[in-house]
């Protein structure tokens, strides 16, 4: 399962937001589980749709209790107490947290944004600008990522065996 493309949506005054069918069909609730996981995201002002195996598989990667310092300890803290599970309705609706769309600042319209094993919620004038390159003098130099080996032993997504 990899999410692609990017689609404009609405975050209605409840805080329910459609996840577009493109990305509910990549998804085989037998393999990933019938439910999301939202969290933080890792750009500003942004939060991340994880389905329910994706989300157990970063808590397995996270080896927090193996750092030291109050670093680790701030992480675990913020990062889960933050994160929370979703239920999709049948119009493939989920409703985000309150604490979270505040932090995020996120309202009205908004951009979901496919990133391999996650959804990116982004506010659609950040996502606009992020996407403002000028095509015809800086096109991007994707070849160190769309050419680079893949690491010894690693398979599939991150967290897989």
């Amino acid at each position: 399962m990899t999410f692609t493309g990017h689609h404009a949506r609405t975050l209605d005054e409840k805080n329910r937001l459609q996840i577009p069918s493109q990305f509910r069909n990549a998804v085989d609730p037998e393999v990933e589980g019938d439910g999301w996981y939202v969290i933080l995201g890792e750009r500003r002002h942004t939060l991340s749709l994880v389905t329910e195996r994706q989300f157990e598989q970063m808590a397995e990667r996270i080896q927090t209790e193996f750092m030291s310092g109050p670093d680790s300890l701030d992480f675990e803290q913020q990062f889960y107490s933050t994160a929370r599970r979703l239920d999709m309705d049948k119009q493939g609706r989920v409703v985000l947290p309150d604490y979270l769309t505040s932090m995020a600042r996120l309202k009205g319209e908004v951009v979901l944004s496919g990133a391999k094993y996650r959804i990116d919620v982004w506010r659609k004038k950040d996502f606009d600008a992020f996407l403002g390159i000028d095509w015809e003098r800086s096109w991007p130099n994707w070849q160190r990522f769309l050419r680079s080996p893949r690491p010894e032993g690693r398979e599939g997504q991150p967290g897989q065996a």
